[in-house]
């Protein structure tokens, strides 16, 4: 046999190209791959490095690739009990100061404390909800409360699973804006609803 030909095959194991020998795997070993591959052992064993990398399209070892819905468990959660804590008299007031600003200006007729509660405009529901216990608490309705889970899902997408510096900056001028708004008297957005 010359050197450049290849051997015949005994057994579909070994052939020879260019004097290399190289093994073929046998129907068992292919099967036996298949399985650990079918039951997610040979993925968890040897992750492909392009999955690591979490920038660009291949951005998806930790998750589904898009931020918004990675660990959406753990943000509907905190999502849920900051919903919740508003219907908690005065005690949800530091949820109006540090966090709910910004709402003001995105969804000029969403409820504020400065804005409701200090002017003694509360008495007044509105469809998001009516604040009660002489304004200190809010019920929200309906939409109200999906509008305060869409706001608060945003909020907490900014630190989890990764920090997001640029929504935490344009929700840092959101809160800025309402709060000179506020204090000059001006409505804190020009959007008309």
């Amino acid at each position: 046999m010359s050197p450049g030909q290849a051997e015949p095959r005994s057994g579909g194991i070994a052939q020879s190209h260019g004097g290399l020998m190289i093994r073929e795997k046998t129907e068992r070993e292919k099967a036996e791959e298949y399985r650990k591959w079918k039951e997610g052992e040979g993925h968890a064993l040897h992750p492909h490095t392009y999955l690591e990398s979490e920038s660009g399209r291949y951005g998806l070892y930790l998750g589904s690739g898009v931020q918004l819905v990675e660990q959406w468990k753990l943000k509907l959660g905190l999502t849920t009990i900051s919903t919740s804590m508003l219907l908690i008299p005065y005690f949800s007031y530091w949820l109006w100061f540090v966090f709910l600003p910004p709402l003001r200006v995105i969804v000029p007729s969403s409820p504020s404390l400065q804005l409701d509660v200090f002017t003694g405009n509360f008495h007044e529901p509105t469809i998001w909800g009516s604040w009660f216990v002489g304004g200190g608490a809010f019920l929200p309705s309906l939409l109200g409360f999906l509008l305060f889970l869409t706001y608060f899902y945003f909020l907490n997408n900014m630190f989890i699973p990764k920090y997001k510096w640029k929504q935490h900056a344009f929700i840092s001028i959101l809160w800025i804006w309402f709060y000179i708004s506020w204090v000059t008297g001006i409505p804190p957005s020009p959007f008309e609803w």
